[in-house]
């Protein structure tokens, strides 16, 4: 066993040793989760741990394309339906900003606005509440045609985005500002200090409106440490309610249980709370705003990030995942990715539904809302069983 550092324990109000989050972090792997909790109340840090006896987050949605033209009204019922049926609370609808302000900032598509307010309606209708992910700069803003371009002045998207919440107060529960900022064909920038303007004007245009509404961070793929790291260092901690975050493995095949405590795997979610911690940021919630496995069969030259799952292991994952979840404090909403499968896109991109094409329930459909740690990991081993 490796020798242990020396740490801080302060009893009323008298330090005795040295202790420091980065300490308590390192701790962690050592000691096991029981003493690394009393450690850290002793030490006055809030232990991102808790008990296996506490369920999955309470907030527990699923991506809905409902926006995508793909999905006509009879589709967009069916997939609704599923979801309302299924006891799953909230949907991640994501709204292109470039279609409801295409030609300036001064006014709104009309057309687009009708179509919008009849999604947000069908979502509400049934009793789901609306995590709206905004991006897409129209080229006025961005100075391209290409709908990942960066707005030009971040004051015209927090704008649009105030009005959005403030037109749909009871429609809207969550606001998300852009997708996977780190990735060129979602954000041109992938310097995390342009992405943090943006957020930066945008929080309190929206607050100012509603003031109760939830703001959430873009959520870097993979975990992305590079850039969480930047984004912090650019002062953007009162920019935010959430933090967003969307654990994939690197390796688009690979388990929880080889993934989610394993370093540099992109599903590491020890690495992210400990990685809070050591910014002071212990009690910052975290929404993983997506996260799952895509089912379809590999070919020997299928790239890792690009492998599939059997429609069982997929099931099996989700759930592990959820139970994974369950045991970080931090975490207050999951959000499984996604809806339904598609046909018109690559083998990778079409698997991740819930449903399939035709809108049946795939086995990952029956696991996403157990209810604790236990029955999440029972569940995911049935499904494995079943398939044997």
């Amino acid at each position: 066993m490796p020798a242990l550092p020396s740490v801080t324990v302060l009893w009323r109000g008298h330090a005795r040793y040295a202790c420091d989050p980065e300490t308590v972090h390192r701790l962690t792997g050592l000691l096991g989760s029981l003493l690394t909790v009393i450690l850290m109340s002793a030490c006055g840090t809030t232990p991102s741990f808790v008990p296996a006896e506490f369920g999955p987050p309470g907030i527990r949605g699923v991506a809905y394309h409902g926006m995508w033209t793909s999905r006509d009204e009879v589709d967009r019922a069916a997939i609704l339906d599923a979801i309302a049926d299924a006891g799953i609370p909230w949907v991640r609808m994501d709204v292109g900003w470039q279609n409801l302000q295409p030609d300036s900032a001064q006014e709104f598509d009309v057309a687009e606005v009708a179509r919008l307010d009849e999604r947000l309606r069908e979502i509400s209708d049934r009793g789901l509440k609306a995590l709206v992910m905004f991006w897409w700069a129209p080229p006025w803003s961005s100075g391209t045609k290409n709908k990942n371009g960066v707005p030009g002045n971040p004051e015209d998207y927090a704008s649009a985005a105030a009005w959005l919440v403030a037109k749909w107060p009871t429609q809207i529960a969550a606001l998300q500002v852009w997708n996977e900022p780190n990735l060129p064909e979602f954000f041109a920038s992938t310097d995390p200090a342009e992405y943090a303007e943006v957020l930066k004007a945008t929080y309190p245009a929206v607050k100012q409106v509603r003031p109760d509404l939830t703001v959430v961070t873009a959520g870097p793929s993979n975990l992305d440490r590079r850039w969480y790291r930047s984004f912090y260092d650019t002062d953007v901690a009162d920019s935010f309610d959430a933090l967003g975050a969307h654990p994939y493995p690197v390796r688009a095949d690979t388990s929880p249980a080889q993934c989610a405590k394993s370093a540099d795997s992109g599903c590491d979610m020890s690495w992210l709370t400990g990685f809070l911690a050591r910014r002071g940021e212990s009690q910052r919630p975290i929404w993983v705003t997506e996260f799952g496995w895509s089912v379809h069969s590999d070919s020997p030259d299928t790239p890792g990030w690009q492998r599939g799952v059997g429609e069982a292991e997929q099931a099996a994952y989700t759930a592990q995942m959820l139970a994974e979840f369950a045991e970080i404090r931090q975490v207050e909403a999951v959000f499984v990715y996604r809806d339904r499968n598609f046909v018109d896109s690559d083998i990778h991109s079409n698997g991740w539904g819930i449903l399939g094409y035709d809108n049946r329930p795939k086995p990952v459909y029956d696991v996403i809302t157990c209810s604790s740690v236990p029955r999440c990991r029972e569940l995911a081993r049935e499904v494995l069983s079943r398939q044997r």
